[in-house]
């Protein structure tokens, strides 16, 4: 219960944001994490590069809207995005991804017995965990609120609709995936915005190690789910490959 509950607070993260100019250090097509003694690689999905280590708005930005108890490993973004980024823009952006540990557990083996546990244990408990009225969620918001108004450097809050899980599209030893679906609102000041929300929730295996896969895309249609479905079982084989 408790490893699921820890990543709640990175189910909604803010899709639109203004900001100045982007610093920048040269891309990597595969970052290394060392995880205790295990070097976990995470490879860039097609068409995408890791951002949060070229880009310190965008490391800022996504790891205020982390749980506290995580810490966030890389961010990846479209190509056609971050040249924008190389250029001096820094605008909207409606697919993107979010890979991230349990602090605590960054040092710590994850058995397949584990594994199976606690994907047990999210089948069963789920639905009271995302409910938005319920204590986890609402402090996941909560947290959310303050992380985004500090980077903002003003009151920032989000508020959203019952999450809707579209139900799980990979699960297999070392991998399980969930879609979810939400409509938030970001009010930045008296600046206010809504959006539909896809959000692919990956719990990864690798090497002894828990990682948290996410992957998120602004949703317009049905069609928007079969894309993040496939781009995200593409992408998880990818990282499985890796390592």
């Amino acid at each position: 219960m408790k490893t699921f509950q820890l990543i709640v607070a990175t189910f909604v993260t803010l899709i639109v944001i203004g900001a100045g100019a982007v610093a920048q250090t040269t891309k990597a097509d595969v970052v290394v994490f060392h995880l205790g003694d295990q070097a976990i690689r995470i490879p860039a999905p097609e068409d995408f590069e890791e951002a949060a280590s070229q880009f310190e708005p965008i490391r800022r930005l996504l790891a205020s809207t982390e749980a506290p108890a995580n810490d966030m490993l890389a961010v990846h973004l479209p190509h056609a995005v971050c040249e924008k980024l190389r250029a001096g823009e820094f605008g909207s952006f409606n697919f993107y991804t979010k890979v991230s540990v349990l602090r605590a557990g960054r040092d710590q083996d994850f058995s397949a017995g584990h594994f199976a546990e606690t994907v047990t244990l999210l089948r069963k408990t789920s639905p009271q965990i995302l409910d938005v009225n319920g204590p986890t969620m609402k402090g996941a918001v909560k947290q959310l609120d303050k992380g985004l108004s500090d980077f903002n450097k003003q009151e920032t809050q989000i508020d959203f609709n019952q999450p809707v899980n579209l139900g799980e599209f990979d699960s297999r030893p070392n991998v399980y995936s969930v879609m979810l679906v939400m409509s938030f609102t970001t009010k930045i000041g008296e600046n206010e915005k809504r959006f539909p929300l896809l959000a692919g929730v990956s719990l990864v295996r690798i090497k002894e190690r828990l990682v948290f896969v996410y992957t998120y895309r602004q949703y317009k249609s049905v069609t928007d789910v079969e894309v993040l479905r496939d781009f995200t079982k593409k992408w998880v084989d990818q990282i499985l490959a890796a390592n």
